[in-house]
């Protein structure tokens, strides 16, 4: 009798293997996706973990990023240029380590990076024309802040405990005058 069985079930077994074995055969591989030779191209957009935002009309507003490490703010989140960095929104991020901003970025908001001691340098892209109060407070690695356009207006304790250098562009006005009670070179005295 078990002999009886195991014959009816070993073709049932074969044809089992085979419709499964046959089931995802129109499914792509992994392998195969790399290879795929159509005409469609998936644009990925930035990697937006660990960072916030607003949208408002053309314009995007980065309200909180807690990443560690490296940061690179992207410059276009959802088709809309990084134009701003929002009051408080890097505040206490004692894990990032440096800093990459857009060219598209044009105000720094109040307090921005205060109390992010892990920077030690950072460069100001040449469309940023506003720094909030305290912007940098507190960053007490900050060595080197290079701007590359205009200054923008002093705003109060800007670099408040941060014992950096603001290099600039001589090409550029503003450069005239004490800036952020920092001391001011200009960037061909920049170090390296």
């Amino acid at each position: 009798m078990v002999s009886c069985i195991m014959k009816k079930l070993i073709p049932l077994v074969f044809i089992g293997v085979f419709f499964v074995g046959c089931k995802d055969q129109d499914k792509e591989s992994p392998e195969d996706k790399g290879n795929n030779n159509s005409s469609q191209v998936v644009e990925e957009g930035p990697d937006l973990s660990g960072i916030e935002y607003n949208l408002s009309g053309d314009s995007a507003f980065i309200t909180k990023c807690t990443r560690v490490g490296q940061v690179i703010v992207p410059s276009v989140i959802e088709n809309v240029a990084v134009t701003g960095i929002g009051d408080n929104a890097f505040f206490g991020n004692i894990g990032m380590t440096s800093l990459v901003l857009p060219d598209s970025l044009a105000s720094i908001g109040n307090s921005a990076f205060r109390g992010c001691i892990g920077i030690t340098d950072i460069t100001i892209p040449p469309n940023v024309n506003s720094i909030g109060i305290s912007a940098f407070s507190g960053c007490r690695k900050l060595k080197t802040v290079k701007f590359l356009g205009h200054a923008p207006a002093d705003a109060k304790y800007m670099f408040k405990d941060a014992p950096a250098t603001l290099y600039f562009d001589p090409g550029k006005d503003g450069w005239d005058k004490p800036f952020g009670g920092r001391p001011i070179k200009p960037m061909k005295d920049f170090p390296g």
